[in-house]
């Protein structure tokens, strides 16, 4: 090919452009064969890129043109040849998190795929396959492309709430959490469930009376089929989930909100405002919003490597929302 037969000075300054250098590549020799394929993406069909890096186990998003696909297959080609200590670099200089990676080309190539995902709002790595990924990512892409009345009629029958002057981006999202939900393996949709403190003592103790043979059946037979038990399970953890994050913040209670009469409580009332980021001046349905903003931002999928501390300081918002419930009760406001 004709990058065989170029300079050196002239081979460097086409990598250049591309965005590395020939001696971040693990084999030296094999840069003009390279360009050669990074040339040949332009006269590609926009399919046929888009599945070249879904093969790769990379998202896309939507609506991304040939251009864009063209660009991230290029960016993922190169990766593919980059040395590892080159492979380090490039995942620091999009901020990812190489902490707790072993630094393998595998390991640091699949943090840049998840990063990917990561964007798209779909925690891949909880999910069973990349072909069920794919799935889930074919729905949101069909979610984002609707309006916002289309979105809002998808989530009256889904039993999600619908503003009155409803955003397209917000209940996209919405959605997209909601089904995302809904294809986690059952033990990992429990797993989230714990997390942000969705009950489920009451459903453990359902598994345990509905799998116990009727009296007189064998021990060996199944009252219900597992798989149906596990469906109506996965379904009633959804619309718990749906309910802690968008319909009803956990029931108040007094918590420990001190006595009126104390004199630490107005400067504890204060503390608690300000960590749910409320004015003095804030009544109920503010509280409410600000417990769901909290709780949507606070959330171990969109802080990958922060999971203990986000759910630390969760528990502490969940604190405080109960107290400042008491004390917007005690006040009538």
């Amino acid at each position: 090919g004709r990058y065989g037969e170029l300079p050196e000075d002239e081979l460097r300054k086409v990598c250049k452009e591309l965005g590395f250098s020939p001696g971040g590549l693990e084999d030296r020799d094999a840069v003009p064969a390279l360009l050669e394929q990074l040339e040949r993406l332009e006269r590609r069909s926009v399919s046929d890129l888009r599945n070249e890096i879904r093969k790769r186990g990379f998202a896309t998003t939507p609506g991304m043109v040939k251009k864009g696909l063209v660009q991230r297959l290029r960016d993922i080609l190169i990766w593919e040849r980059l040395r590892v200590g080159e492979l380090r670099r490039v995942c620091r200089e999009l901020g990812l998190a190489l902490q707790d990676v072993e630094p393998t080309r595998e390991n640091l190539l699949t943090l840049l795929s998840d990063a990917t995902w990561q964007l798209r709002g779909i925690p891949v790595w909880r999910l069973s396959s990349l072909i069920l990924a794919f799935g889930v990512l074919d729905q949101v892409d069909v979610l984002e492309s609707k309006d916002a009345e289309e979105l809002a009629f998808l989530c009256e029958k889904r039993g999600l709430p619908v503003e009155d002057e409803p955003d397209q981006a917000v209940l996209a999202e919405r959605l997209r959490t909601v089904v995302v939900w809904e294809h986690f393996p059952l033990e990992e949709l429990r797993r989230e469930c714990e997390v942000v403190g969705v009950p489920m003592d009451d459903l453990e103790a359902q598994r345990r009376d509905q799998r116990r043979p009727p009296g007189g059946q064998s021990a060996g037979i199944m009252f219900r089929g597992t798989s149906s038990l596990e469906k109506d399970e996965q379904k009633e953890l959804v619309r718990r989930l749906s309910e802690l994050f968008w319909q009803a913040p956990p029931a108040p209670s007094a918590g420990e909100l001190l006595a009126e009469d104390d004199p630490r409580y107005p400067e504890q009332v204060a503390g608690f405002l300000e960590r749910l980021r409320l004015a003095p001046t804030a009544g109920s349905e503010d509280l409410k919003r600000a417990y769901k903003e909290m709780a949507r931002k606070l959330h171990p999928d969109k802080n990958i490597g922060n999971e203990e501390h986000v759910t630390a300081e969760f528990q502490g918002v969940s604190e405080a929302y109960e107290a400042l419930s008491e004390y917007m009760r005690r006040c009538g406001i």
